[in-house]
């Protein structure tokens, strides 16, 4: 069962200080991410557990929107309380959890009308789309290579792949390696 919460402001950024002529405020990268609570001790296809800095910068002002009694798994064996324990993170939490908190580790874009997506950390796609064949990769090599990543190597249809642009963008029918990326279409 999934429940999705998502954030809406930066909350990091509204936690900045300023004392005298020092700033002590958040770092330019620190922010709070969306994301969704997963039951069970894992992250769909497309997400990711969001990272101990992570769940640090998106609750620093609270976690009121977490079911009160949980407590969620996140990334690195760590976990975090809900509102009940005020937000306290755990590292090395080895306690099997009934809730994982999951952020998108996808990218969608848009190439003549058609919606792709280059989904990390698998071989598989998100929900409502699929691996993009070797015809269409090759076809839009130019306009999908800067998603995949500089150097990249993503999964296509059919057991093939593509290479991102520190690998001069080649795309291959076959490729028998075990990537990390996939490049999907939107299903019809």
């Amino acid at each position: 069962m999934k429940h999705t919460l998502h954030m809406t402001l930066i909350r990091a950024l509204t936690c900045g200080l300023v004392a005298g002529a020092v700033s002590l405020s958040a770092p330019a990268e620190a922010q709070a991410v969306e994301y969704e609570v997963y039951e069970g001790d894992g992250c769909p296809v497309g997400y990711a557990p969001l990272t101990p800095l992570d769940a640090f910068w998106t609750f620093v002002g609270g976690c009121d929107d977490l079911p009160y009694s949980g407590v969620f798994r996140i990334a690195d064996g760590s976990s975090i309380d809900g509102p009940w324990n005020s937000c306290q993170q755990h590292a090395n939490d080895t306690r099997e959890l009934e809730y994982t908190l999951c952020k998108p580790n996808y990218e969608l874009f848009e190439i003549d009308g058609t919606t792709f997506a280059v989904v990390r950390g698998g071989e598989q796609c998100i929900d409502g789309f699929e691996l993009v064949d070797f015809a269409t990769a090759s076809s839009y090599a130019d306009e999908i290579c800067p998603h995949i990543g500089l150097w990249g190597i993503a999964r296509i249809a059919g057991g093939g792949s593509m290479d991102g642009a520190g690998y001069d963008c080649n795309v291959r029918a076959t490729d028998s390696r075990p990537l990390g990326d996939a490049i999907c279409v939107e299903s019809e």
